[in-house]
């Protein structure tokens, strides 16, 4: 039986205004059409993709000091933004938390972990009770393998330098997002979300009295007035930003759907697309496709 598909689109124009309703006229009865506008998220080109690499990946927070020991944390080193695509994050169950922490710490370690510090904008000097900027800074250079985690982590690592008072160093609204060139954005949830985060994950390497502890919106590090050496972290979840859905076609035809003559479609941006139609005859032993590309240039 012949499964031949028989199929065409045209249009009146290649050229159309913002405001235009597009009409694609069809020929032929296809099983099945399905419809990629070239849109973000609509491209055929990426019906198959499942990683890209042209994001940048940023992120950004503030951060408070509640004594002027918070400043020399950062300025001596002791406070530190790391960020690690190795990290294998398989923490300890045991109810020993002697060992659990021993356990981490040597898990932790065994991570390369890239020190970003610099990166940001971190008030070495400045006024207490008071949240400075980091600034937005890309973190895409990170990544070398479209596969590859990224986890993100605040320590705190060294003799004290000082009592850091009640709230310590706080970090507050935490963003993470990528930034595609299609125009699309993707955020990542870096907001601890209680005191038991299922977002940031608190180890004491070193010293218990110290720690990170999470609320709502923040993290903090507090440090009674103790020499003890310390390392202590706060360490993020794993996030995917060169992971990619694959893009998906709008379906306009089935097999019980009667003919059709014509599709209308608006853009919502001007542009230039390469809209595609995908025809297909499904039977038991085979499937035929026909593929029709449309270039369409709204303006």
């Amino acid at each position: 039986m012949n499964n031949e598909v028989i199929f065409d689109v045209t249009t009146a124009s290649k050229t159309y205004k913002l405001t235009d309703s597009i009409v694609f006229n069809i020929t032929g009865n296809p099983d099945v059409i399905s419809f990629y506008s070239g849109e973000a998220g609509r491209s055929y080109d990426n019906k198959d993709r499942v990683s890209r690499n042209d994001g940048n990946l940023k992120m950004s927070f503030q951060i408070r000091m509640d004594s002027l020991a918070g400043f020399t944390a950062v300025s001596s080193g002791n406070f530190k933004v790391l960020a690690s695509t190795n990290f294998i994050a398989a923490y300890s169950t045991s109810a020993d938390l002697v060992a659990a922490a021993s356990q981490d710490s040597a898990m932790v370690n065994k991570a390369t972990w890239v020190d970003i510090s610099s990166r940001f904008t971190l008030p070495k000097t400045g006024t207490i009770n008071t949240f400075y900027l980091s600034g937005e800074v890309s973190l895409s250079d990170l990544i070398k393998v479209p596969t590859d985690p990224i986890y993100l982590a605040y320590q705190y690592k060294g003799n004290p330098t000082g009592n850091l008072g009640a709230n310590g160093i706080t970090i507050g609204s935490p963003v993470l997002f990528n930034a595609f060139s299609d125009g699309s954005t993707v955020n990542y949830n870096l907001v601890p979300g209680g005191t038991v985060s299922t977002i940031w994950k608190v180890l004491k390497s070193a010293n218990a009295l110290n720690s990170w502890a999470t609320s709502t919106s923040q993290l903090k590090f507090t440090s009674p007035a103790t020499a003890l050496y310390s390392e202590d972290w706060a360490i993020s979840n794993a996030f995917y930003p060169n992971i990619a859905v694959p893009d998906n076609a709008v379906g306009i035809k089935n097999i019980s759907n009667n003919p059709i003559s014509r599709y209308s479609y608006k853009f919502t941006k001007a542009g230039d697309y390469k809209v595609v139609f995908v025809a297909s005859n499904n039977r038991p032993d085979n499937i035929n496709v026909k593929i029709k590309e449309v270039n369409i240039t709204v303006n």
